[in-house]
């Protein structure tokens, strides 16, 4: 992983972390393959993926991953 996207992981899970106590949620979603349409990272995969991780979410930092499931 790139130093740019650690960083903003860091970053996310800073905010995650002071803002939680105003309910509010800050998710990552790293996807682990290369996005195509028509494989198991179709966007519309990683899309529905992040939807339920948003919506089952509690406030905080979330740290998600997705691997073509």
């Amino acid at each position: 992983m790139s130093l740019g996207k650690l960083g903003l992981r860091r970053v996310a899970n800073l905010l995650g972390t002071q803002l939680a106590d105003d309910g509010i949620r800050v998710l990552t979603l790293t996807v682990n393959g290369a996005v195509e349409p028509g494989t198991p990272f179709d966007p519309d995969h990683i899309a529905e993926r992040y939807r339920r991780a948003i919506d089952d979410a509690k406030p905080g930092f979330v740290d998600e991953h997705f691997n073509g499931a």
